[in-house]
């Protein structure tokens, strides 16, 4: 119910985020089990569709909360990447994937979000992710960019997201939209 509300009564850029964060949480996303997981996390979709059709009928944003419930993604790891999804979703482009699994060098990556038809990768980098020490930092970003060029030796385009760019996210999107015009030439 609250994830709905959120959905609901919050503007976009904050509702979506809540109802991806919501749907891993209530389908427990595992990566390492996505089958299983996006199994869980239709049902937990068809759940909160049932808290949607228990409000009134006349209730505000029943139709921006039933977009954001069709779209959300358990996939979504933070709420920067949900947000980029958001704006990928909004920009029309369709054939996404959250957490592709790919398997590169002997090594298997998982693609934040990716178009994997056209091997376009969309990576979030946020904070979190390179550690507390300088060592650590640094060694997150020697294995960030290890990663990065292993997936474009198997012929993927990688584009890096960062906190700012949410700023700018018409950018991105244009960005990732020159990455489908040159791998599909349209």
């Amino acid at each position: 119910r609250v994830v709905v509300d959120c959905a609901r009564l919050l503007n976009e850029q904050r509702g979506f985020p809540i109802a991806c964060a919501g749907l891993a949480r209530a389908c427990q996303f595992d990566r390492f089990r996505q089958d299983e997981s996006r199994a869980r996390q239709e049902d937990a979709r068809g759940e909160f569709h049932k808290a949607l059709a228990d409000t009134p009928l006349n209730a505000i944003g029943r139709e921006r909360a039933r977009w954001i419930i069709d779209r959300a993604d358990a996939g979504c790891e933070s709420p920067g990447e949900s947000l980029v999804l958001l704006a990928l979703l909004r920009a029309g482009i369709n054939g996404m994937t959250t957490q592709e699994e790919v398997h590169v060098a002997g090594h298997t990556y998982f693609i934040d979000i990716a178009l994997p038809t056209l091997k376009i990768a969309i990576e979030f980098d946020g904070r979190i992710k390179y550690g507390d020490t300088v060592d650590e930092v640094h060694e997150s970003i020697e294995a960030e960019q290890r990663r990065q060029r292993d997936l474009e030796r198997a012929g993927w385009t990688v584009i890096r997201v960062r906190w700012s760019d949410l700023r700018v996210i018409d950018q991105v999107v244009a960005q990732v939209l020159v990455a489908i015009h040159a791998k599909t030439g349209r």
